[in-house]
């Protein structure tokens, strides 16, 4: 006879279902922590801080330095994430600008893609070197004193420069005018070196020189045809009659080279400013300055090389604020024109 079945305990899920419940509570509080603290660390913050990231530095160090920056809330979660979604090893160095508004994900992709702080300026057509200093100091790219001392000793392995003088006028002309997007802290001298080598390269696109005049002088008489013309159109013509005038040896008489005696452009150059004694003034020299008067576009320094074909001496400029002008091929046609447009 089989012994009566003894009754069990039901077991009751309370405790598992707690102890669940306890587990869960826990996770999601550590993970709303965890997802706290990959919020921005000042949200709506509108300051942007310079971030330096060293070559070889460890991510260790590279998380504690943004949190020391008050740029992240804590490191050990920076580099939990990083290390969760693959990046940890990722970061690239440099400069980056970083605002305390972004979260860790964000500075994550920035330090992954290496989307370092950046300086744009610009250098227009015309420009010459004492401008393009002042470019430079307003960028912050480079100190005055710094500016000058590159542009007199600085090293730059480009033929066209072989056999300049080693003086402050040594670069005129051959930093290219462009609108430049550098890295923060590049130094002055990779930056000159850039905007001579975006020089080279735009020069040797350009048609063969046929004439008969040195590189160096193509680029001065392109830059003095830059002084003078506001028109791409024009410029082969004006560049024509610089040239018709230095083949029968006659003074350029180009007020661009008389402005390029003071420091800042005068609305109009006097008969005074005619008399100036310099090398640079074609009024009482002839033939070519010793140099460029500044930086010369690529639609110049074509002209030079490719100028129309005229007979023409003399132009002059209409007061229409076109900036078109007239050109004549004797002096009677000349005075003829002026007269006519009210000079």
């Amino acid at each position: 006879m089989n012994p009566p079945l003894m009754p069990t305990k039901k077991r009751t899920a309370g405790p598992v279902i707690g102890f669940v419940a306890l587990l869960l509570a826990v996770v999601m509080t550590m993970g709303a922590i965890f997802y706290g603290q990959l919020g921005p660390a000042v949200p709506g913050s509108s300051e942007e801080k310079l971030f330096i990231i060293e070559h070889g530095a460890a991510p260790g160090k590279i998380a504690a330095d943004l949190q020391k920056e008050g740029l992240i809330k804590n490191a050990q979660t920076f580099l939990l994430y990083s290390r969760l979604t693959g990046k940890i090893d990722k970061f690239k160095s440099g400069q980056y600008l970083i605002s305390p508004s972004f979260n860790v994900p964000q500075i994550v992709d920035l330090l992954v893609k290496g989307k370092v702080a950046t300086i744009t300026f610009t250098i227009p057509e015309g420009y010459h070197l004492r401008q393009i200093a002042d470019v430079f100091v307003k960028a912050g790219i480079s100190t005055e004193e710094e500016f000058w001392r590159v542009v007199k000793d600085g090293n730059f392995n480009y033929p066209f420069l072989k056999d300049l003088p080693r003086n402050e006028r040594r670069l005129e002309g051959y930093l290219f005018p462009e609108t430049y997007i550098i890295p923060k802290g590049m130094k002055t001298e990779q930056v000159i070196d850039l905007m001579l080598r975006q020089f080279d390269q735009v020069y040797k696109k350009l048609p063969s020189n046929k004439s008969n005049l040195t590189m160096h002088e193509v680029v001065t008489l392109a830059s003095i045809v830059e002084g003078e013309s506001r028109l791409d159109a024009e410029r082969p013509l004006i560049a024509s009659v610089f040239l018709n005038r230095l083949k029968i040896n006659m003074k350029l008489d180009s007020d661009a080279t008389v402005q390029y005696l003071f420091d800042k452009r005068k609305e109009r150059v006097l008969y005074k400013d005619l008399e100036i004694d310099s090398p640079y003034n074609t009024y009482r020299n002839r033939g070519l300055p010793p140099g460029p008067i500044g930086s010369p576009g690529e639609a110049s320094l074509r002209a030079v090389l490719v100028p129309a074909q005229s007979n023409y001496l003399y132009f002059v400029a209409k007061k229409d604020g076109s900036g078109q002008h007239v050109f004549a091929a004797t002096h009677d046609e000349h005075i003829r024109n002026k007269q006519r447009l009210g000079y």
